[in-house]
């Protein structure tokens, strides 16, 4: 059984470091081969040639490395090394998760992780994403690299080559298709030399923000609450297991999901900050068992829940599982993302995983606020690729507030809103793609046959709902002409 890097990392800490547990540090990744650069203070794994070659002598250290005390790495080829900065080569191209287990001089215990693109010679081709979704905008450059005149670009799909002068212009292009396709750079020197490179990605799946911005109105998605299709009744919410029977289904565009972030630092998909409602941990003096009290190896001992309380056979996923596993067939609405859940530290986390998973342009990430704004909605906006921002807003001074930071494209609002003010949705309708609920009490008068709220929703343009039954959902849907 492949194991998840945190997993891994808990092992290394304890017969590597003699401890039982990592703190959470920070799960950092580096998209090709950049090197991270300057940390700003924070801890991060950093190395040196920044686009190194196979046979390359890698220097690889913490920065800032004053805080280090003793280093344990893992360099992702089965070799690692004890040495506080040590230096390695490998012996094949790829692109190799490289770990550090950090004992701090304050006696504290942290796990860093880095991703290092290992290329067959000392020019590389940088690329935003090597697995983009169709029309995402995938940017390509090359590596610094000296008396480059001019590159011609071609991106293996049959379009005209694009031409740049110098190593670091970027050019950037969309991929219609789903596909394996070859990125080719030609390259002239100044001295009249040249060279020719080549880097493969996979597309697959649709661009969420191409989809959005070409969204049909005249249509409506579903959305599933915690991966739910039976209400959580039969498969267990925020299991794998509910994921790909969603994706299994047909009828569901996005997954409504939540994360919650373990004590060394890796990031989960459940709902409640605690353990004893959606599995089967039990404790005999009636804690509730907080996530951030355990490690991933530890939770992941646990089995998941049905809503009834039934246990299955699921363990707890992480988020890099569910989105390497369902990446292009289905869309994530990540919960938990609001200023009242989660602080812009763990925000990153989350961030950094949908990233290294190449998910940016999949994944939303729902940020509640306040009429004064929000501070994980104004750090999403600041990435150098921004996080696709899916604010809540009931009110106008909270509306003007959430849409302030950018991209957005959808927006949700209240079920008890519109309930008592169905007006609010043609505002809302203004400004973006309008989401709501139809669950708990809404959700079972609806299974009935109760259909009242959805066709007030229905008849006032509501354009996605999040919903525990799908299937129902979309068989209503057929019968409005919404589908």
């Amino acid at each position: 059984m492949i194991r998840p890097i945190a997993y891994i990392l808990s092992l290394l800490c304890a017969t590597l470091l003699g401890a039982t547990a990592c703190s959470s540090g920070g799960e950092e990744s580096v998209p090709g081969p950049e090197n991270p650069g300057s940390t700003g203070g924070k801890p991060k794994i950093v190395w040196t040639p920044e686009a190194p070659a196979k046979g390359d002598r890698i220097a690889f250290r913490i920065e800032p490395s004053a805080q280090v005390a003793q280093a344990t790495w893992n360099f992702g080829d089965k070799t690692t090394s004890s040495e506080r900065e040590p230096v390695h080569s490998y012996a094949e191209a790829g692109v190799y998760t490289v770990t550090a287990i950090v004992k701090g001089t304050d006696n504290s215990l942290d796990s860093y992780t880095a991703r290092v693109a290992v290329n067959d010679s000392d020019v590389a081709i940088v690329l935003s994403n090597d697995y983009p979704a169709r029309m995402e905008h995938v940017t390509a450059s090359l590596n610094r690299i000296p008396g480059v005149a001019s590159v011609e670009w071609r991106f293996g799909d049959g379009s005209e080559a694009r031409r740049t002068t110098g190593a670091e212009s970027p050019v950037t292009h969309q991929y219609a298709a789903d596909g394996t396709y070859d990125v080719t750079a030609s390259i002239a020197f100044a001295d009249g030399s040249a060279k020719e490179l080549s880097r493969r990605l996979q597309v697959a799946g649709e661009s969420l923000s191409y989809a959005c911005q070409h969204f049909d109105r005249s249509k409506m998605w579903i959305m599933a609450h915690r991966g739910n299709f039976k209400g959580g009744y039969d498969l267990a919410p925020n299991s794998l297991s509910a994921y790909r029977k969603c994706v299994e289904l047909g009828c569901v565009e996005l997954i409504e999901t939540d994360v919650q972030i373990t004590k060394d630092g890796v990031v989960i998909c459940l709902h409640d900050d605690y353990l004893n409602r959606f599995t089967d941990y039990v404790n005999s003096s009636g804690t509730y068992g907080y996530v951030k009290d355990f490690t991933y190896e530890e939770i992941r001992k646990y089995r998941l829940k049905t809503t009834n309380g039934v246990v299955t056979s699921d363990y707890v996923p992480t988020l890099e599982e569910v989105l390497m596993e369902l990446r292009g067939k289905i869309w994530f609405n990540i919960d938990k993302c609001s200023d009242s859940s989660i602080d812009p530290a763990g925000l990153e986390k989350v961030y950094d995983v949908v990233k290294r998973c190449g998910c940016l342009d999949r994944v939303q990430f729902y940020v509640g606020g306040s009429s004064s704004g929000s501070a994980n909605a104004e750090w999403l906006s600041r990435q150098e690729v921004p996080g696709i921002i899916a604010p809540h807003a009931n009110t106008a001074n909270q509306l003007t507030a959430m849409l302030a930071h950018r991209p957005w494209y959808m927006i949700q609002t209240s079920t008890a809103t519109l309930a008592g003010n169905l007006s609010w949705l043609s505002t809302v309708n203004a400004r973006g793609i309008s989401v709501s609920n139809l669950l708990d009490d809404y959700g079972s008068a609806f299974l009935s046959g109760n259909t009242a709220q959805m066709d007030l929703f229905v008849g006032a343009g509501l354009d996605v709902i999040q919903c525990d039954y799908p299937p129902e959902m979309d068989a209503y849907l057929k019968t409005k002409g919404k589908r």
